[in-house]
């Protein structure tokens, strides 16, 4: 289901609940028994990083949820003027002295409401993120995208799914692991997409891969999750409509559509 409508307040209260959150994560790595399961995911992020890094050169780039760094090391090291912003401080902080340690000038890093930036319109050739739009109110965030980003521009994002039942399942049983507000996308937030954007791109990874989890430990696991990751590539291309199952996409958008109007069902989502 898409994320419910909320007020203003309530986005406010929320935004400050997720500042929190990540403050203490940041600090703490209260996250880390997940991270087993990202033990499947350098295909994806391969594919991301390998994007960004065509397109990357000479470009400013903005990433969104940038936490104590993320991508935006990797942008500034191949070329990229890049800005990183936050809404957890202590993130921002982490990631000034990272970028400070590895010697980069041409990065920076801001504390910022990524649905109410401070920048001026157009000012972006490329927006990214990784896990962050699901934190978002949809409507919003890609009200602000379009904003920012160049008429020419793009943005790139990759993000977790919600019509799996299994992971959805395991995300019940996990609370403690995210945010009481985030919501990983589903069809309707690819439908608010296709409209604040004009061209689209999808691309699904981690369905069947996400069964070599419990192998990670042993000597076959890297070979076990290649051939699974094949496994998906051919069933994603010949059932497309299995990508919406996978854990994760990654999502490509040109084309902004600058000063779209919302529709009366979008008003809700402000």
């Amino acid at each position: 289901m898409p994320a419910p409508s909320i007020t203003k307040a309530q986005a406010s209260t929320n935004k400050e609940y997720e500042k929190s959150y990540f403050d203490r994560t940041f600090q703490l790595d209260v996250r880390e028994p997940t991270s087993r399961f990202y033990s499947v995911v350098d295909g994806c992020r391969d594919f991301y990083e390998g994007y960004l890094l065509s397109v990357c050169c000479g470009k400013k780039v903005l990433e969104y949820g940038c936490g104590k760094g993320s991508s935006a090391f990797f942008l500034a090291e191949n070329g990229a003027s890049t800005v990183g912003i936050d809404i957890s401080e202590v993130g921002i902080s982490f990631a000034r002295e990272q970028a400070a340690k590895r010697n980069l000038h041409d990065i920076d890093f801001l504390a910022m409401d990524a649905e109410a930036t401070e920048f001026e319109d157009s000012t972006y050739d490329i927006v990214c993120g990784t896990g962050i739009l699901h934190h978002l109110r949809t409507v919003p965030a890609l009200k602000e995208l379009t904003r920012i980003i160049k008429p020419e521009g793009e943005a790139v994002f990759i993000e977790p799914l919600g019509h799996n039942p299994a992971i959805n399942l395991y995300r019940k049983l996990t609370p403690r692991f995210r945010t009481k507000d985030e919501h990983p996308l589903v069809k309707e937030d690819f439908q608010s997409m296709e409209a604040y954007f004009g061209e689209t791109r999808y691309v699904f990874f981690n369905l069947l891969a996400l069964l070599s989890v419990p192998f990670r430990n042993m000597r076959g696991f890297p070979s076990l999750v290649k051939a699974l990751a094949g496994l998906d590539k051919r069933l994603f291309a010949r059932v497309p409509a299995l990508g919406l199952f996978a854990w994760q996409v990654i999502i490509i958008l040109k084309n902004p559509r600058k000063g779209l109007v919302e529709s009366p069902q979008d008003q809700g989502l402000k």
